[in-house]
C-alpha cells in the first residue's frame, strides 16, 4: 500500500528543480558565509579540528553520503576562506549493534566488529564502501583526514576521564543522559561471547575511588565479568550515544587546550535542538568545560522522505523501511552502479553549494529533490 501511494504521489508531481526556493532562516539572516561563524573564535588557534562520525551498520545511504560529503566540503571551504589548516577525523563507530537477543527481558547486543561472516566483521565489510567514498573525496579536496575506530578512541585518557567522572556522579548525570531511565549506560562485552547488556541493567560499580572504577556485569551464558576503568588503562568500555556525546565533547575541548586547535563537529541535524542543549551542552559544561571551549556545531541538512520524516538509516537497517524507494538511494554500491561517477560528481557539486551558501546548508531536502537532481546522470 505504501509503495502504491508513493507511485501515485510521484505521478502527480508537477514541479521541477527550477521551482525550489531557499528561504532565509535563523542564522542566514546574520551570516552570509559559514566562515563568518567560525572566524571570531580563531584567535590563538593553530588549526581547525573537524570531526564527524557514523555507524558502519550498512553501506552508506543517501543521508550518510551527503553528511560525509558535507564534512569534506565545509572543511575545504573553511580552509580556503580562513587560510588555516584543517584536520578532518571520521569516527567509525564499530561498537554499534550488529545483532541482538533478549534473555529474561534483558536485551543483549553484539557489536558490528564482533559479528563476523567468514572471519570478516560486519564493520569491516560495510567500511569498504565508506573507504570508496573517502577516496573519491580525498582526490577532490586538499583536506588532511583520518579514519579512527571507536576502540582507538575509547583508549584516550581525555575520553576515559569523563567516563570515570560521570560514573562517580551517576545520580547527577543519569537524568541528563537518560531522562526516562535516569541511569548512565556504561557497558562492556562478555570476554567469551562478546554480548553486552545493552541497557546496562546488570552493570554494577563494585569499587570506586578518585582514580578508578571496577565494574561488573552479567552475561546470559557466561555469568559475571569485570573491567577496570581508569584514565591510563585500555579495558574496553562501550557507551551509548548520549554518554559518548558528552565524553567526546569533553575530549575535544581538552585536546584543543593542548594543541591550540579550534574544535568543530559536523553531524546530521537530528542531533541539534533539544538534544544539543539538554544533553550535550548541559553534560559537557557540568564536567567543568566552559561553553566557550565547546566545539562549534554544524548540522547538515536532513534528507526527508515523502512524508517529511528523516530518511533514517537505522529504520532501513532494522525494519527494511523504504522498500518503495530506488535501491540506489539506499545503498552506495547500487548508487555507483546506477549513476556511475557522473552521479557522484553531481552529488558532490550539489553539496559544495551547501558549504558556500548558508541558505542552502540550513534547510532540509527531500528524496524527490535528489531524484530530480540525478535524472540527468542516468
Amino acid at each position: 500500500m505504501t509503495r502504491l501511494f508513493y507511485m501515485v504521489y510521484k505521478m502527480n508531481k508537477n514541479y521541477t528543480l527550477a521551482d525550489v526556493v531557499f528561504p532565509e532562516v535563523g542564522i542566514t539572516h546574520i551570516a552570509e558565509d559559514l566562515a563568518e561563524i567560525v572566524e571570531p573564535k580563531l584567535s590563538g588557534r593553530t588549526f581547525l579540528e573537524i570531526n564527524t562520525s557514523a555507524q558502519p551498520n550498512s553501506k552508506p545511504h543517501l543521508g550518510t553520503v551527503t553528511t560525509i560529503m558535507s564534512a569534506f566540503a565545509v572543511s575545504q571551504h573553511l580552509q580556503d576562506r580562513l587560510c588555516v589548516p584543517v584536520r578532518l577525523t571520521f569516527d567509525a563507530l564499530e561498537n554499534a549493534p550488529g545483532e541482538q537477543v533478549t534473555v529474561d527481558k534483558i536485551t543483549y547486543q553484539k557489536s558490528l566488529k564482533d559479528c563476523k561472516v567468514n572471519g570478516v566483521s560486519l564493520a569491516e565489510t560495510y567500511m569498504t564502501s565508506f573507504h570508496q567514498l573517502f577516496k573519491y573525496l580525498h582526490e577532490r579536496t586538499t583536506i588532511q583526514f583520518l579514519v579512527r575506530s571507536y576502540d582507538e578512541y575509547q583508549r584516550l585518557s581525555s575520553f576515559r576521564k569523563p567516563l570515570l567522572e560521570m560514573t562517580r556522579r551517576s545520580t547527577e548525570f543519569g537524568p541528563i543522559l537518560a531522562p526516562h531511565e535516569k541511569r548512565i549506560r556504561i557497558r562492556f562485552p562478555c570476554p567469551e561471547c562478546k554480548y553486552v547488556d545493552k541497557g546496562s541493567v546488570s552493570t554494577e560499580v563494585i569499587e570506586l575511588n578518585e582514580n578508578m572504577a571496577m565494574l561488573k556485569a552479567d552475561c546470559f551464558s557466561h555469568g559475571e565479568h569485570r573491567i577496570v576503568l581508569r584514565e591510563d588503562n585500555s579495558d574496553f568500555v562501550d557507551t551509548n550515544t548520549p554518554l559518548r556525546e558528552v565524553a567526546k565533547g569533553y575530549n575535544m575541548a581538552i585536546e584543543a587546550r593542548k594543541d591550540k586547535s579550534l574544535p568543530i563537529m559536523i553531524d546530521g541535524s537530528d542531533w541539534s535542538g533539544v538534544w544539543l542543549s539538554r544533553v550535550a551542552y548541559e553534560g559537557i559544561t557540568r564536567l567543568g568545560i566552559s561553553y566557550d571551549e565547546t566545539a562549534i556545531r554544524f548540522f547538515t541538512p536532513t534528507i526527508t522522505d515523502w512524508s517529511g520524516a528523516k530518511f533514517s538509516k537505522s529504520l532501513y537497517v532494522k525494519t527494511n523501511a523504504y522498500r518503495f524507494l530506488p535501491k540506489s538511494l539506499l545503498d552506495f554500491s547500487a548508487f555507483i552502479q546506477e549513476y556511475e561517477q557522473r552521479g557522484l560528481d553531481m552529488l558532490w557539486k550539489e553539496v559544495q553549494t551547501w558549504a558556500t551558501e548558508p541558505k542552502r546548508f540550513f534547510r532540509n531536502y527531500s528524496v524527490d529533490y535528489f531524484e530530480m537532481l540525478l535524472e540527468d546522470a542516468k
